[in-house]
């Protein structure tokens, strides 16, 4: 009973907590904004959208990709980028016993966050579409499943809660367009099919405090590792700017959705004596009609029996996610962007993980048990961050761009773990871009994000423990002091077919001046005296004298009306006559 009680609550608890944080945005998984042109600004790239990355931050940014200042639409444009966080987490917990154990570091695995992506008009005057492949900006965590202490090796503090995510992947494939009716209006439009894979091992324990009377007793914990099948879900983006200038408005939002699938399960199970001949097996489908002896039999041989690969349901829940953003072009070749986003994380509230008519056979020899749907609590909170970055361009040769944002976590304290970690947080990035070709940018970044530091002493995150019914005495796993950091940088290449640089100002020509003809001087005989010189020429044309004006006649006055003596004068007004 312990033995298969256990395996499957691994199996499930597992799958909640190793779905969980590679998908949320703000709770460990999406760590940080994506791209190195819009980290690079602080995350504010709402309003100044206007390159592929345009597909993740606003979808109406494709129509001003690859334009210039005051162009009517967009060009084409590619985008190739890559991002890399470097999260290190260090935890002291605190056991149910009250001792605290010693320190234990996460680091998230080195994995550079990818976009490849492109816009074209495809010959249309007023729309530009984009298309592009990217990857969350995700942070993978990989904990110690043993730690040596006074040469002694020991259990990880965390394993309740997580040991690796190592073989995860998430990957999205992105579409959309923007028309642009007028100049100073852009309207997109978008969606992304997002592909899932996901790994996971940790630990949980089987002890029912009677023949265990230590909770965290580590000759009853068992291992599990899943393999969540490939998930496909779509999303759907929306977003507008508006132009007039020198002020730049820009709005966006993300639909929220549904992840659901499935997880393989396997398990190491503990060591205890206890356990010794149960296994977990499932009846849904054809094996319903499958014996336990038959499987005990193949499992006799050392094989493993087709009916043992047991399969669990599960279901999460994710948020709307709207960006609005302000941006200001007080001078030339400077932009100044504040953006506010807003996740509606609230709405996980629980995982729901059902199993597959899983059942536990031959626990302490005799005793089988179905184990039903499981419900995690998760209590996630909405996060909204305020984020103010700006740009400016140095002769169409050199941009330099920095910013940075604060957003608050989307955890309490009470349900806070080493498997989602995440805090309030400061992030500051500085960025530059140089033009190597005509057409041709190259794009770096570099950042740190500060996450405040977590001290928990109230933890309502329970011990992952099948045994129903559960033993008298809760153990919560995610007491202790949380410290972490994550510096992170970027690099890219923007490459603009149709880029020219901007032009000067038109500077209007100066006049010619008007040539004067000039009467040649007379020609001089050198017999002569200087007094005769010039006695042959030619007498000068006679000018004729102007006209002398008209002499100017003043006019005669008129004759004042003539009034009648004791009256004024006065003006007759007809009167209209009444119609017939």
């Amino acid at each position: 009973m312990i033995a298969g009680r256990s395996l499957a609550l691994v199996a499930f608890a597992a799958a909640c907590g190793a779905l969980t944080p590679s998908v949320a945005q703000a709770g460990g998984f999406y760590l940080l904004e994506r791209g190195t042109r819009g980290l690079g600004r602080g995350g504010a790239q709402v309003a100044g959208a206007d390159d592929p990355g345009a597909l993740w931050f606003n979808p109406a940014g494709l129509g001003y990709a690859g334009g210039g200042e005051g162009d009517a639409r967009g060009r084409e444009q590619f985008l190739f980028d890559a991002t890399l966080t470097l999260l290190q987490t260090q935890y002291t917990r605190i056991d149910s016993g009250g001792q605290t154990l010693p320190t234990v570091t996460g680091n998230g695995m080195p994995l550079p966050i990818p976009t490849v992506a492109g816009t074209f008009d495809l010959g249309l005057e007023d729309f530009t579409f984009g298309v592009g492949v990217y990857a969350p900006n995700a942070s993978l965590l990989a904990w110690p499943e043993s730690i040596t202490v006074n040469d002694e090796e020991r259990a990880a503090p965390q394993r309740y809660s997580l040991l690796s995510m190592e073989g995860s992947l998430i990957a999205g494939f992105a579409i959309g367009g923007a028309w642009r009716p007028i100049p100073e209006l852009s309207i997109g439009l978008g969606g992304a099919l997002i592909y899932g894979s996901f790994a996971a091992r940790t630990t949980l324990s089987a002890c029912d405090g009677a023949i265990c009377s230590f909770p965290e007793d580590p000759e009853y914990d068992g291992v599990a590792q899943l393999t969540f099948n490939p998930i496909f879900t779509g999303i759907g983006t929306a977003g507008v700017i508006w132009d007039p200038g020198p002020i730049r408005l820009g709005f966006s939002m993300m639909t929220p959705f549904v992840f659901s699938g499935a997880a393989n399960i396997q398990v190491r199970p503990p060591s205890a004596t206890a356990f010794e001949g149960a296994f977990t097996r499932t009846r849904d489908g054809d094996c319903a009609m499958v014996s336990d002896e038959e499987i005990a039999d193949v499992r006799s041989g050392g094989g493993t029996h087709r009916c043992e690969s047991t399969l669990a349901d599960f279901r999460l829940d994710f948020p709307w996610i709207l960006r609005l953003g302000v941006q200001l072009d007080l001078i030339d070749n400077l932009a100044v962007e504040l953006a506010v986003v807003w996740e509606t994380w609230s709405v996980q509230q629980e995982a729901q993980i059902r199993p597959r008519d899983v059942w536990i056979v031959d626990s302490l020899s005799f005793l089988d048990f179905q184990v039903g749907q499981l419900n995690i609590p998760r209590r996630m909170n909405d996060t909204v961050s305020v984020r103010l970055g700006a740009e400016y361009t140095i002769d169409d040769f050199v941009q330099i761009r920095g910013g940075g944002y604060f957003e608050n976590g989307s955890f309490s304290d009470q349900y806070l773990q080493a498997l989602t970690i995440d805090s309030d947080k400061i992030v500051f990035s500085l960025g530059g871009s140089i033009r190597a070709f005509d057409g041709v940018w190259i794009d770096a970044m570099v950042g740190y994000a500060h996450l405040f530091p977590r001290s928990v002493r109230n933890s309502a995150v329970p011990q992952p423990n099948p045994i129903r019914p559960a033993p008298a005495d809760q153990v919560y796993v995610g007491n202790g002091d949380y410290s972490m950091t994550a510096p992170f940088f970027g690099l890219g290449i923007r490459v603009l077919p149709d880029w020219s640089p901007s032009a000067p100002p038109a500077v209007e020509p100066e006049p010619e001046p008007t040539p004067v003809d000039i009467e040649p001087a007379p020609e001089t005989n050198p017999d002569r005296p200087w007094y005769q010189q010039g006695a042959d020429a030619a007498p000068p044309a006679e000018v004729a004298p102007e006209p002398a004006p008209e002499p100017v006649v003043a006019p005669e006055p008129e004759p004042e009306p003539t009034r009648r003596r004791g009256r004024g004068t006065r003006t007759r007004t007809a009167r209209p006559r009444a119609p017939r």
